[in-house]
């Protein structure tokens, strides 16, 4: 069964949301979310550490959205697409992030994610660490730090789910629960 996006985010944007998005992902769009999103965070009475520690996981799942997105497949549009999410309940911070990409990376990004979770505090620590001095960068400019840089500053795992779309591409979900 193909994945079927409409769906997946009216599933996700049902219950406790004070900010979603859906669309094409620019520089733009990331600067104006992030400028939203510290605003509405700090109204909704929470403390400024976890502000603080969500703010930083927000930057990296945007960052992730605006490096990696493709264009959304069978859809006229040739621009980066992507998703973002943030729910608060009570003191808890849900973020979760989507987009498509090609489904012949997706096991080398289940292993990686497998590999940050399974990792404790110090070890995570550690990770980031070797990362930074390895200065080793991708063509998308990042050594694979953020996902670790989520998991180091929130002390949760990374969440995720990839839902087949058809035989080329995958829809990737992360969800960091602070």
């Amino acid at each position: 069964m193909n994945f079927d996006f409409d769906n997946w985010y009216s599933n996700i944007t049902k219950n406790d949301v004070v900010f979603s998005y859906n669309g094409e992902v620019t520089s733009e769009v990331v600067n104006k979310t992030l400028d939203e999103i510290e605003a509405l965070l700090l109204q909704n009475g929470l403390k400024k550490k976890k502000v603080k520690r969500a703010y930083n996981a927000i930057v990296e799942s945007l960052q992730n959205l605006y490096h990696h997105s493709i264009h959304e497949p069978n859809r006229e549009s040739g621009s980066k697409f992507g998703a973002f999410v943030l729910k608060v309940r009570n003191d808890d911070i849900e973020i979760i992030s989507g987009n498509y990409l090609i489904f012949n990376i997706v096991q080398v990004i289940k292993d990686r994610m497998d590999q940050i979770n399974i990792l404790d505090k110090q070890d995570v620590k550690a990770l980031y660490k070797k990362i930074l001095s390895n200065q080793e960068f991708s063509e998308k400019g990042g050594g694979g730090l953020g996902m670790v840089d989520i998991a180091k500053r929130t002390g949760s795992k990374l969440n995720y789910s990839f839902f087949e779309f058809d035989e080329k591409y995958s829809f990737f979900e992360l969800k960091v629960d602070i």
